[in-house]
């Protein structure tokens, strides 16, 4: 049996945590804290930010395989994956395709490319619904981000072989909103922005892709510090 987060939770936690940085002049930000998720059992916690030993820039696809579409983010903006700490292949192989559905639902953020979107491919069900809602939101406001964005304290939960549990964090204390079309910034970076804490819910399709299915977000964790 497949656990599932919340699903009221998740309608309205998407494009908030998404609009956070794209639109921060107007005031957006999450809208409370998530529902509890039946199987989280704590999972993720700290007491401090941890100090990653080793991350990436980028998500790249490891020797599987599959025929991936190549993701491109605005070059304003620079995102900082964690390497996954696990040595179990299913789990590292759930870790970098969650990685990759962020990855391409700020590629298309920032360069508003819907012909060569990534999103559909690393997402689907109720998360791609409200992550393509939030990313027509942000289009219309001409609103984009830019800077530093960071992704850390990655663990994967298995529910069962074709479904799991992500939890992550994100640091945007170093991403400002630019103008979409003249790129120039109209909101300066948070230096005292808190971070982020996630729980995705994945499925593997019949392709071998980990495909991001619901999503939840929660600022200020006790789980990012």
């Amino acid at each position: 049996m497949k656990r599932r987060l919340a699903g009221s939770a998740v309608a309205g936690m998407v494009a908030a945590s998404l609009l956070l940085t794209a639109c921060s002049s107007d005031g957006e930000g999450d809208e409370g804290a998530a529902a509890p998720i039946e199987g989280a059992d704590g999972a993720g916690e700290a007491t401090s930010e941890p100090e990653p030993e080793e991350t990436v820039e980028d998500p790249t696809p490891e020797d599987d395989d599959i025929d991936r579409p190549e993701i491109r983010v605005a070059d304003d903006l620079e995102m900082v994956f964690e390497q996954p700490d696990t040595d179990d292949p299913v789990e590292r192989a759930v870790i970098l395709d969650s990685q990759r559905q962020f990855e391409a639902v700020f590629a298309q953020m920032t360069t508003q490319d819907i012909e060569n979107s990534a999103v559909s491919f690393y997402t689907a069900g109720d998360a791609l619904l409200h992550d393509m809602e939030a990313l027509g939101s942000i289009a219309d406001r001409g609103r984009s981000s830019g800077g530093v964005m960071r992704f850390y304290q990655y663990e994967a939960e298995m529910l069962d072989d074709e479904s799991a549990l992500v939890y992550f964090c994100r640091d945007f204390t170093g991403v400002h909103s630019v103008d979409f079309d003249s790129r120039e910034m109209v909101e300066e970076a948070d230096s005292s922005a808190l971070p982020t804490h996630y729980v995705a819910r994945l499925e593997l399709n019949e392709g071998g892709i980990w495909q991001t299915h619901e999503k939840e977000s929660e600022v200020d964790s006790e789980k990012c510090r």
